[in-house]
This record gives structure tokens, C-alpha cells and sequence, in this order.
């Protein structure tokens, strides 16, 4: 259950507008006050998971949310694999619910997949949360065999059947792109991660056609893929900036990694921003993280997506829903000051 911010001020004897700045990840918080208010969260919350747990001892089996690791790109480009306070939202619903909760790694270059299957076989395993972003067809299909719910998070597998909660990539790309024409951009460029994952598939495809759809040109041309890690990046980007901008007057950034590497390579060349070249990034960064850009952002849902999915498992394990549910959350535009409004200057 989450812990509501004036409780928290009230047990630690502080503000509780303080408070809503640590949860949040915003500046003005001491170190010390910052660690306290995590701390408590952390306390209460074992507190209360350990209180379900006494509750329900004759568990009804097992949930569990496993991460498939395909080629370990996007656990790379976390810097933390786990967010505590969301796995005890996990813990806190199966255990409401009369389950234990597990999470695994599942990397499929050294683990053994024959091993995992037979774990999820056994009987004690009643439903699979899968994170997917890295996996395909072939990679979901024994998992598909099993006799147990499985819902997926980002990545849809219409032929297996299998229940999804998505962002709406096409829907947040479609915002960005025609965010920037309405500020009067019309070359506008896609900066992209080399792998081909779910996620950012999606929003390629979405790119071409929203360019397509605002008479922008062929969108397919326009699409730069840099590299899966910031100092990659960043680097690729140098080698793009060596040639100029290229009538580019905006770039759609595809993720938060070409976000940090490409503002990286532009502030050091002392290309300004939104003046010289506009910005719009897809998903969330760390404050403070670019330094001197205020950056624009399409940003997902995330938090309330895994846990919406997580409920959903269990309504599936004990009502047995046949029907298929395919769930997309919409994104939200972040306006910061990294694009240039162009229609409010004449130029001649």
C-alpha cells in the first residue's frame, strides 16, 4: 500500500511539501533528509509485506515477473535492474491476493531454458508477468505452451494469444512529430538506437508515417541510428555533426540514451539549443541530467502500467478470462525549452 506523503512527514517530523520533493526526484532535498524519507518508505513497506505474509501462510502458489534478457542492451542502460519501492507494490498485491511473488532474470545466452520451463511447469508457478522487450516469436512461443496465464509487458504476440500492456509508441511519436511542425519545423530528423527492439520498432514505423501524414517528406531517410549506449552515442553523433546539421532543424530523440548522448556531443560543439537545432526526447531522464538544456519530453507510463499488469495476472489466474486484452497507455508531452517556436519570426 503506498505510503501517502503527509504520513511520512508526520512520522519523520518534516514538511510535507519536502517530502513531495524526494519522492519525486527533485532538487532542494538534503542528502541526509533525501535517505531518511527512502529509509522509512523502505521500513514501512517490509512492514507491511511481512504483515500479508503472515496473513496468508497457505499461499496459493507462486507469481511470478520474469525479465527475459535477450542481449542485455536495455538492462545495460539502467542503472538500477530493480526499483525497490515498485517490487514491494508487486509483493504487496500478490501477497493480498494469497501469492508469493518472484522475480527472475532470465538471460538466454547462459541460462538454461529447459530448466526455467520445467520451474514454470511444476505446479507452484500459477501465472508469468514477462518482460519482453528483447524477445520475438520464437523466443515467447514456449512460454505459450505452458498451461499457466502469461501477460506481457512491451511487446505484443497477437498469435500467442497472450494479454499485453503497452506504452502507445505510435500515439507518443505522433505527438512529437507534430509538435514540431506546429512550431514550423518541416525537416525534422529521427536520432535512433541501433537495436531493434518492440518499443522502438514501433515508434520508427510511427515516425515515417506521421511524417508522411504532415507532408514532411520520406521519414524512412531520416532515420540515424547512433548506438545502444551514451558514449556510443554520442561518439556516432560527432560523426554525423562533422558533415553539419543538413537543413535539420529538429531531431526526435528515441530514447533516453541518444537523449544524453546526443546533447552531450551538441554542448560541447557549443551548438545552441533550441536556437540553432531543436529537441524532443522519448522517455523520462534523471533531473538535472543535461546541464543547460531544459529538454522536451514524450514521456510513458510506466509505474502504473506494471502494476495495472500485475492485477490483471491475478484477476486472470482465478477467473480464467479467455478473451485477449491488449492495454496502451497513452504518453504525456513534457514541455521544457528545448524547441524553437519558428512561426513566431518572419524571415525574409
Amino acid at each position: 500500500m503506498r505510503l501517502k506523503a503527509k504520513d511520512i512527514a508526520a512520522a519523520l517530523g518534516i514538511s510535507p511539501a519536502t517530502v513531495s520533493l524526494a519522492l519525486n526526484n527533485k532538487p532542494g532535498v538534503k542528502p541526509s533528509t533525501r535517505k531518511r524519507i527512502q529509509n522509512y518508505i523502505l521500513m514501512e513497506e517490509e512492514k507491511n509485506n511481512s504483515r500479508l505474509r503472515a496473513e496468508y501462510t497457505e499461499s496459493k502458489g507462486t507469481v511470478l515477473m520474469l525479465n527475459y534478457i535477450k542481449h542485455g542492451i536495455i538492462l545495460k542502460q539502467r542503472e538500477n535492474k530493480r526499483n525497490p519501492l515498485l517490487f514491494d507494490d508487486f509483493e504487496y498485491i500478490c501477497n493480498k491476493a494469497g501469492y508469493r511473488f518472484d522475480y527472475q532474470e532470465f538471460y538466454e545466452k547462459t541460462g538454461s531454458l529447459e530448466k526455467l520451463l520445467n520451474k514454470c511447469r511444476s505446479g507452484t508457478i500459477k501465472g508469468i508477468y514477462m518482460m519482453a522487450a528483447e524477445m520475438n516469436y520464437s523466443d515467447i512461443y514456449p512460454f505459450g505452451q505452458l498451461k499457466i496465464p502469461v501477460v506481457v509487458g512491451d511487446n505484443l504476440f497477437y498469435e500467442q494469444g497472450m494479454d499485453s500492456f503497452l506504452i502507445d509508441n505510435k500515439e507518443g511519436i505522433c505527438r512529437a512529430v507534430d509538435y514540431l511542425v506546429d512550431k514550423g519545423h518541416s525537416y525534422i530528423t529521427y536520432l535512433a538506437e541501433k537495436v531493434d527492439i518492440f518499443n522502438f520498432t514501433e515508434r520508427r514505423e510511427a515516425f515515417v508515417e506521421e511524417m508522411e501524414k504532415r507532408h514532411c517528406g520520406d521519414g524512412s531517410s531520416r532515420i540515424i541510428r547512433l548506438g545502444n549506449q551514451i558514449d556510443e552515442v554520442y561518439e556516432a553523433m560527432n560523426r554525423y555533426l562533422d558533415g553539419g546539421l543538413r537543413k535539420t532543424t529538429a531531431f526526435v530523440l528515441e530514447s533516453s540514451v541518444v537523449s544524453l548522448g546526443v546533447s552531450k556531443a551538441l554542448l560541447e560543439r557549443n551548438i545552441r539549443v533550441p536556437r540553432e537545432i531543436s529537441l524532443i526526447g522519448f522517455d523520462a531522464l534523471p533531473n538535472l541530467s543535461i546541464p543547460g538544456i531544459n529538454l522536451t519530453l514524450i514521456k510513458g507510463t510506466h509505474t502504473m502500467r506494471h502494476k495495472a499488469a500485475m492485477s490483471h495476472l491475478i484477476r486472470h489466474i482465478e477467473n480464467e478470462e479467455g478473451e485477449m486484452v491488449r492495454v496502451y497507455y497513452k504518453t504525456r508531452l513534457l514541455e521544457g525549452e528545448s524547441v524553437f517556436d519558428k512561426n513566431k519570426y518572419i524571415y525574409k
